[in-house]
């Protein structure tokens, strides 16, 4: 894997959540541990990480679409931010999703993360003229969603 990045092993996964706790990256109706056991689960997903002085400090989500690949939880630890972590993760999510024969890579930002919009800009990304449109099928994640003020 491209950069230094690698699939995560079962023995980083706490230390992978206290990172995206840091980095802001989670949600009350993303819980954690269920999304890292439904990606791990999914044989057309991966959930790759970075060490220095073997500890995860920046990870990336990427995920089978069909013809293209999907991007999540792409994050640095805030204290490495400016080493290029965030670069290199999108990198290694660009080589697996090649490896995997797509063609197009896709990621979702937050409208209340808007500033990370530039670093996307950088390495080559546009903005969609699409809509993302979703239907909650859990009544339980919809209900934390909806009661947080970040949910739009």
């Amino acid at each position: 894997m491209a950069q230094g990045f690698r699939p995560i092993r079962d023995d980083e996964i706490d230390t992978v959540i206290a990172l995206w706790d840091r980095a802001g990256m989670t949600r009350p109706w993303n819980p954690p541990r269920a999304d890292i056991e439904a990606i791990r689960a999914n044989p057309k997903s991966a959930l790759l990480v970075a060490c220095a002085d073997g500890v995860p400090v920046a990870s990336v989500v990427v995920e089978d679409g069909g013809h293209r690949a999907w991007v999540y939880y792409l994050c640095a630890d805030p204290a490495r931010r400016g080493e290029g972590w965030g670069g290199r993760a999108m990198a290694a999510a660009e080589d697996w999703a090649r490896a995997h024969g797509h063609t197009k890579l896709q990621l979702l930002v937050r409208r209340s993360n808007a500033p990370v919009m530039g670093f996307y800009e950088h390495l080559g990304y546009e903005e969609s003229a699409v809509a993302v449109l979703q239907k909650w099928l859990d009544p339980e994640r919809e209900r934390a969603f909806r009661e947080n003020p970040d949910a739009h």
